[in-house]
């Protein structure tokens, strides 16, 4: 009598059609030292399929190692290149890395700064207020006092006291 499991077929049965029992029974017939020739003359499924299927079975749950090239810089370097330019925004990439990682370049400075959606941007200055200017605009403040909402929203026209201008230019000080 043939045993259990074992194909019928007088042809073997090809990897793409092995049922998830059959896998299964692979595995359990490898792990009693049974070797893939053995198993494959044993239920009737070529020797390579079998080599395969173990192979496969081994690397599953496992991450795919060796996927393009590993970073220069830990995680722990990372967020410390963040935390850097977050700091001092007059802080350049070359400073950065010299500062904290002296192995790698400028441009991987950027690239992990811009991996966290930051951009090193230069803001411009803001009105310093003196005596003078902060009286004028309490004056201002004081004559528009009684003004409606709709009366701010015809006549009045807002901006930001600060302003921010994209980096590329000439580092400012």
């Amino acid at each position: 009598m043939p045993p259990i499991l074992r194909s019928q077929a007088k042809t073997p049965i090809p990897s793409k059609h092995l049922s998830k029992f059959t896998r299964v029974r692979i595995f359990g017939l490898h792990e009693p030292q049974m070797g893939s020739e053995q198993i494959s003359h044993y239920l009737n499924i070529p020797s390579t399929t079998v080599r395969r299927t173990i192979a496969k079975g081994y690397r599953e749950g496992k991450e795919n190692e060796g996927r393009g090239r590993h970073p220069k810089t830990t995680e722990l370097e990372d967020e410390a290149m963040v935390e850097e330019a977050l700091k001092n925004r007059h802080t350049t990439y070359f400073e950065i890395a010299k500062n904290v990682a002296p192995n790698v370049s400028t441009k991987t400075v950027k690239t992990r700064i811009a991996q966290t959606h930051l951009q090193k941007w230069v803001a411009q200055e803001r009105v310093h207020l003196d005596k003078d200017l902060a009286q004028k605009r309490l004056q201002w403040a004081l004559a528009h006092r009684h003004w409606t909402r709709e009366m701010w929203r015809s006549k009045a026209m807002w901006g930001d006291e600060v302003s921010v201008k994209r980096g590329g230019g000439k580092r400012r000080k």
